[in-house]
């Protein structure tokens, strides 16, 4: 009977295996198909364009005319990406020159002290860069759209372009603050001071985006030959460089051209707000959605992101920053990369903390061993007091890796970026080490009459068979580290962390005459903070205990 059982059991998991492999082969079939139709759109419209301005058209598009696998998916993605960069780059190049030529007649006015004429110059420099706001907001919605394909998903990681977004981010963030802008300025400055203001807030932007500019055409080497001789077929809105073309009327057909052509003929409009089912992303039959786009907007408003900013995550070869990844509402439009993206993080950050964890545990071993070998086994004692105190962190990023699975934002893929799963077993294990063996002080009395020494020696092996065994999977993590995560800060070694505690500036007033005692109790209390520090930023301000819609749902059962 219970070899029948076995065999049962053994089916039910096989079928549910396959089953499981079978959703995820048909959603990746649907995600490559989404963003193929999404692609090949953008790109029959910049091909029509380019046969509508000249008779000599480059029949590139004939390339591409049988999209039958992914090979010619990534030369069409990669042109796709290019021209759009390299077109948009050139709009914003044009409202920059026109920026920079009104600038410098206002600077003329300035010096000539012709106060009337440069406060009206002014005044028309504000007008024309408020006027701009539907323009920039429109490409830099289009590029943010581009920027949600989770292309990772789909091609091999190889040198890809991205679509341009610190550029066209930095352009907008200002434009929007203009259009926003009241008048906040001092009353009792006059009109002629308050000019002078703005006109030094005019100038600084021209100067930081003309940076940004000029450095995207210096950089931009993915613009092969081909591409740049495409593009002189392609013709965006004309604006000549005079004071007549600042004209409001001329201005806003240059704006509403750009945004017809460039925008709303591309299809962005669409895909933002898809109406047609070949313009709806699909949807990952293994993943509740809702849930997850819930429990993201949530998470995504708390402050303990801003503990994270020294980290950005590495995807396809670019650095994206933490703002990047949280400023955007999440929607079933970028419900995927969010996801991906935020696991990806929250795995740097996490991993991060652990290797800070086990360094500081070696360092206080270290202390162990070599500052107080005379009290050894009562600075082990100390040390075990302090790590049972550090259940609760790994308790808290516990409930933090389950909320994470539970409301659908990390899926247990072992292979992807944006795994936690190591971390998962790593506080696991912490976990089952605490609750199965006693390390509490009371545990260990040491006295002339009541010599302990051999339960705490006991103890120390049971301790270091699960420190080192936990320090070697972590070191393969960290092999890796630099390939997902980009950090500014250097992690402290050991003897960083020893040094610091010997520093007597760093230890409180005397309240033990040992002195090496005292460099263990300043360990001690460095490693207490920092695990509260830890259930502080990563667990309550990062608002997992906000997220109560997936308290009830079933965990992962890979992670049971």
């Amino acid at each position: 009977m219970k070899f029948y059982s076995f065999i049962l059991i053994f089916i039910i998991h096989f079928v549910f295996q396959l089953d499981k492999g079978v959703h995820c082969k048909i959603y990746r079939a649907m995600y490559e198909n989404y963003i193929k139709r999404v692609v090949s759109h953008i790109y029959s419209q910049i091909i029509s364009y380019q046969k509508e301005d000249s008779n000599n058209a480059i029949g590139v598009d004939e390339a591409f005319q049988t999209d039958t696998n992914m090979s010619k998916f990534r030369l069409k993605y990669f042109y796709t990406i290019g021209i759009l960069n390299f077109k948009y780059i050139e709009i914003l190049k044009k409202f920059h020159d026109l920026i920079n030529l009104i600038l410098s007649k206002c600077h003329q006015y300035h010096q000539k002290s012709l106060i009337k004429n440069f406060i009206s110059c002014v005044q028309k420099l504000e007008i024309i860069v408020k006027s701009s706001k539907t323009m920039i907001e429109n490409l830099h919605n289009a590029m943010k759209f581009l920027s949600y394909i989770d292309i990772r998903f789909l091609i091999y990681e190889d040198f890809m372009p991205h679509p341009i977004f610190d550029e066209i981010d930095f352009i907008y963030q200002y434009v929007l603050e203009k259009s926003l802008e009241t008048s906040s300025f001092d009353l009792n400055k006059s009109p002629y001071e308050i000019s002078e203001m703005k006109f030094e807030n005019l100038t600084k932007f021209q100067t930081d985006a003309s940076i940004l500019v000029n450095n995207f055409f210096q950089n931009c080497n993915f613009v092969d030959t081909f591409i740049i001789n495409y593009l002189k077929n392609i013709k965006n809105a004309e604006l000549t460089y005079d004071l007549e073309s600042a004209r409001s009327e001329i201005l806003n057909k240059f704006f509403n051209d750009i945004v017809e052509v460039w925008y709303k003929n591309l299809g962005f409009e669409e895909f933002l707000n898809p109406n047609i089912p070949e313009f709806i992303p699909p949807i990952d039959p293994d993943t509740n959605q809702n849930d997850g786009i819930e429990a993201l907007n949530i998470i995504r408003k708390q402050s303990g992101w801003e503990k994270m900013n020294h980290i950005s995550i590495v995807y396809f070869g670019r650095k994206i920053s933490v703002g990047r990844i949280i400023n955007d509402e999440v929607n079933n439009i970028n419900f995927r990369i969010k996801k991906e993206h935020v696991s990806q993080l929250l795995r740097c950050r996490f991993t991060e903390i652990m290797k800070n964890y086990r360094t500081l545990l070696s360092a206080m071993l270290c202390i162990c061993s070599k500052d107080a070998y005379h009290y050894y086994h009562n600075c082990l004692i100390e040390l075990f007091s302090s790590f049972v105190k550090s259940k609760k962190m790994h308790e808290d990023l516990y409930e933090a890796l389950v909320t994470l699975n539970k409301s659908s934002i990390w899926s247990v893929h072992l292979s992807s970026k944006s795994s936690l799963y190591n971390i998962f077993i790593w506080v696991k294990g912490f976990l089952n080490l605490l609750e199965n063996n006693d390390f509490s002080q009371k545990n260990f009395i040491i006295s002339p009459d009541n010599n302990n020494t051999d339960l705490v020696e006991q103890f120390l092996i049971i301790f270091k068979k699960h420190f080192n065994s936990f320090s070697s999977h972590l070191s393969s993590e960290l092999s890796h580290y630099d390939s997902r995560c980009s950090m500014y800060l250097k992690f402290k070694d050991v003897s960083e962390y020893v040094d610091y505690f010997r520093n007597p500036e760093n230890i409180s007033i005397n309240f033990n005459p040992e002195f090496s005692n005292q460099i263990m109790l300043n360990a001690c209390n460095f490693y207490d903070s920092f695990c509260e520090n830890v259930s502080k930023f990563c667990y309550e301000d990062l608002g997992f205990k906000k997220i109560l819609h997936c308290k009830n749902k079933i965990l992962d059962r890979k992670l049971h």
